[in-house]
Parts: C-alpha cells; sequence; structure tokens
C-alpha cells in the first residue's frame, strides 16, 4: 500500500514505479489473458457458491462497463462457444 510519505507532489509513488508494486493477481491476470485481476474475485464466488451454473443461469446483466474482466469470466463459464447475440445458447 501507498502512504502519505510515498507521494510526491505531483501525487506520484517515490522510488519504485507502480508496475513494480501490482500483486501477484494483476500478473497472473495477464499471463492467463484476463483483462484485470478481478475476474479471479469472480471466480472464486463461483467455485465458492456455484453462482454461474449453465443448467440454472439463463440470462446475466454485467452493469460495469470497463475493464470487462467479469464479462470474460461470464462468457467463458456460461457460453463457452464464444457464440456472441441473443441466440447465442439456443440450439
Amino acid at each position: 500500500y501507498v502512504t502519505l510519505f510515498d507521494l510526491n507532489r505531483s501525487g506520484r509513488t517515490m522510488g519504485k514505479s507502480s508496475k513494480d508494486r501490482r500483486d501477484i493477481y494483476y500478473r497472473l491476470a495477464k499471463e492467463e489473458g484476463w483483462r484485470a485481476r478481478s475476474a479471479f474475485k469472480l471466480l472464486q464466488l463461483d467455485q465458492e457458491f456455484g453462482l454461474l451454473d449453465p443448467a440454472k443461469v439463463k440470462r446475466v446483466v454485467d452493469l460495469c462497463a470497463a475493464p470487462g474482466s467479469w464479462s470474460q469470466v461470464l462468457v467463458s463459464r456460461l457460453n463457452p462457444t464464444g457464440a456472441e447475440g441473443p441466440d447465442a445458447r439456443r440450439t
């Protein structure tokens, strides 16, 4: 974390760049192709509570805008074929 004493007058941290301070989940998300580390939180919630069971979930609305990692997780769990549009899940 960054303390008040780590900031210079421009608001930037002194010393190491912010890239060096990013945690393991940031790096892991980039390696696995997720747009943001928040994808791991949704994956964790799904694993713990079974939220994204394709047999139970028919429609999902993602009200978040950027960076879209939750949308990525939703597509990977609910629509593994990657098809888009209203007819994506119909066979």
